[in-house]
C-alpha cells in the first residue's frame, strides 16, 4: 500500500525534505498560506488519493514552491487543470517567481498561454531550437509554419493580448 497523507502533511513533508524546513515552527503556516494562494486550502485534510488528477497537480505545485527552489521546472502544469485553474496557476507562477527571485521553466503545449505568460520563449521542433527571445518575436506565422505545419497568425483581442489564431494545415500530416 502507498503513503496515505492528508494534502497538508504532503506540503510538510516536502518542506521537511528541503533546507527550506530547518527554520523553526512556522512549516504549518506557510504550508496553509501557499495551499490558501494556489486555492487548494479547501482541501488540506483530504488525502492525496482523494483528489482529481487537476488538484494533485496543484499540491505537486506547492510541494514544489514550499521548497524554497531556485530553479523551478514544470512539465504541463496546466495539462489537467480546467480554465480557471490555469489562469490562476500561471498568475500564481508568475508572482512567486519574481517574488522570490527565481528561475522558472515551463514546458507547454499552449501557444496561447506561451504567448500570455511567459517572459521569454523556447520554441523547439525535435529537440532542435527554432527560435528564443520574446513570446511575440518566437511565436510568429514563420514559426508556427515551420515546427507544427500549420498556417497560423497572431492578432491582438479587443484588450491587446496576442493570441494565435490557426487557419489551416500546410501539406500532409505533421511529423
Amino acid at each position: 500500500a502507498g503513503v496515505h497523507l492528508h494534502v497538508l502533511e504532503s506540503v510538510l513533508v516536502a518542506r521537511r525534505a528541503s533546507a527550506a524546513g530547518t527554520d523553526g515552527g512556522e512549516g504549518a503556516a506557510e504550508a496553509m498560506a501557499l495551499l490558501t494562494q494556489l486555492g487548494i486550502a479547501h482541501l488540506a485534510m483530504h488525502y492525496l488519493d482523494q483528489l482529481s488528477g487537476g488538484q494533485k497537480q496543484l499540491v505537486g505545485l506547492a510541494q514544489s514552491l514550499i521548497r524554497r527552489p531556485k530553479l523551478l521546472l514544470l512539465d504541463e502544469p496546466l495539462s489537467a487543470l480546467d480554465l480557471n485553474y490555469q489562469f490562476h496557476v500561471m498568475e500564481v507562477v508568475r508572482r512567486e517567481t519574481q517574488r522570490r527571485d527565481m528561475v522558472t521553466l515551463v514546458v507547454v503545449h499552449d501557444i496561447n498561454i506561451a504567448l500570455r505568460h511567459a517572459q521569454h520563449a523556447l520554441m523547439l521542433k525535435a529537440g532542435g531550437l527554432v527560435a528564443e527571445g520574446a513570446p511575440e518575436a518566437v511565436i510568429t506565422p514563420q514559426t508556427l509554419a515551420q515546427v507544427y505545419g500549420v498556417k497560423g497568425r497572431i492578432e491582438r483581442c479587443s484588450q491587446g493580448t496576442p493570441q494565435v489564431i490557426i487557419d489551416g494545415v500546410i501539406g500532409g500530416t505533421p511529423e
